[in-house]
């Protein structure tokens, strides 16, 4: 019988909808690199969009799949993990002890998507809660932070950015309850672009 390479095997539209996201993580991580901070932060505001659209095209054509879902997994560890420390540490948050922060956020990132795998999301009353604040939460919450930062001019100032990863490796591992569809995660669709509208505006 002829085989399928596993690339092909498992091509459809939300897999490749978490592809494209992956590969613009990986350009902003570039971008970074050649100090486009702009540039950066503009392209990493569609890793986020990609994440919801991927799961919204993968219900509405009935391509979800447990393949699927641990692709998703990674990219997230990706672009909501590794990404946000690898951007942390190439604007000076180089030190001994903010690399141990960074690891944190990093650990509490990957812990906190394996036991999503494992438990998933629970539901109270007709509506859905994550445990914890997801990845793509705080990873919104970085982005914005960051854009703010640059606005105004006050990149230098690396303790707010270790107060930050600090408080996300906790929240995103503590039992609280996060609704995911809440007012929390909403008013993302409002202030993320208009943090990188204000970064190219301002």
């Amino acid at each position: 019988m002829k085989r399928k390479s596993v690339y092909l095997k498992y091509l459809n539209i939300p897999n490749t909808i978490t592809g494209c996201s992956l590969a613009i993580g990986f350009i902003t991580l570039t971008l970074i690199f050649q100090q486009e901070l702009k540039f950066a932060l503009t392209l990493y505001a569609f890793t986020l969009l990609l994440d919801r659209l991927d799961g919204i095209a993968a219900r509405k054509f009935g391509m979800e799949s447990d393949f699927g879902k641990e692709l998703d997994s990674l990219a997230d560890f990706f672009n909501f993990c590794i990404v946000p420390a690898l951007i942390a540490y190439f604007l000076g948050l180089n030190s001994l002890g903010s690399v141990l922060i960074l690891i944190a956020y990093i650990l509490s990132g990957v812990s906190r998507l394996a036991h999503f795998n494992l438990e998933g999301m629970e539901e109270i009353e007709g509506k859905k809660y994550f445990s914890g604040i997801p990845t793509t939460l705080a990873a919104s919450w970085f982005l914005i932070t960051l854009s703010l930062l640059e606005l105004f001019n006050l990149l230098h100032l690396h303790y707010v950015l270790l107060l930050f990863f600090s408080a996300l490796a906790v929240l995103m591992i503590a039992p609280l309850q996060c609704n995911k569809n809440g007012l929390l995660v909403k008013s993302l669709y409002l202030l993320i672009p208009t943090a990188i509208l204000s970064i190219w505006l301002f």
